[in-house]
């Protein structure tokens, strides 16, 4: 496939992926490593390794976006960071161990997992459910967000999140966003603003082991370099967005889709 059709494909993808990261902080990386397995064959190392640049560039671009809009605690996002690292290293140590049949149903599974948590769950900021440091941030638009942070369990729950989002090359908001919005009580729109900041940090870290390893082909930076530009923009675009667009619509679309990936994905793994 020429680069110019590649391009075609490849910039409304990334686009995707950006968009869907910001709004709800669960990363786009779910479309980007079945694309690249399934339609270009790449090996699983390196797709979820160009995965994983995606990732760092879409979290880059949205965490850009929201220090502009003060949506972030820094205190909090920092050490949420900090527990993803260990994570990150020994996610890309874990795929290595895993089939590319066992690796294609795992991540199949994933997929449905993230679509019932897109589908069902309505999250809502209020009272947390563990107790912690009192933190208020006040954003851009003079709106005071008051909630409360143990760090030590976010920390601890942070390193998980990181072997997840490293194994398979995706941001790891699936689990932290609710984390944050029901342990913390922190307003959803904070919560995606923290996630997107804690994965600039988990994914740089997983893509420079990734290149350590020898996992990032030439192949994958042509994949990062043609999906960057649609990230970035769809980045953006999310975080504008995420208090105009229709929630119900926005859900549907996104279900359907990852619903189809999945079955993809594990239908490529029962009968590679």
């Amino acid at each position: 496939m020429s680069t110019f059709l590649e391009a075609l494909v490849l910039l409304p993808v990334g686009l995707v992926v950006g968009l869907v990261g910001s709004l709800i902080g669960v990363g786009g990386g779910f479309f980007v490593v079945p694309l690249l397995m399934i339609g270009y064959k790449y090996p699983k190392e390196s797709a979820t390794a160009a995965s994983l640049g995606c990732v760092l560039l879409s979290a880059v671009s949205g965490t850009m976006a929201n220090a502009k809009r003060k949506r972030i605690d820094y205190r909090t996002a920092m050490v949420l960071a900090a527990g993803t690292l260990p994570g990150a290293w020994y996610g890309r140590f874990v795929i290595g161990k895993l089939t590319s049949q066992q690796f294609s149903i795992s991540f199949g599974a994933l997929l449905l997992g993230i679509a019932a948590y897109v589908l069902f769950v309505r999250l809502k900021s209020g009272k947390g459910l563990v107790r912690g440091a009192p933190r208020e941030l006040t954003d851009s638009e003079g709106q005071v967000h008051r909630f409360e942070a143990n760090l030590p369990l976010g920390f601890a729950v942070s390193l998980g999140i990181g072997v997840i989002s490293s194994l398979f090359g995706i941001g790891g908001g699936l689990i932290l966003v609710p984390f944050l919005v029901i342990a913390y009580g922190m307003p959803p729109i904070c919560s995606a603003a923290a996630a997107q900041f804690t994965f600039m940090f988990a994914s740089a870290m997983s893509l420079a082991i990734s290149i350590a390893k020898g996992q990032m082909t030439p192949e994958g930076w042509r994949a990062i370099g043609l999906l960057g530009g649609g990230v970035v923009v769809g980045a953006q675009l999310g975080v504008s967005l995420a208090k105009k667009l229709p929630e119900r619509l926005f859900r549907t679309l996104l279900v359907a889709v990852i619903v189809f990936v999945s079955v993809t994905m594990i239908r490529q793994g029962i009968r590679p």
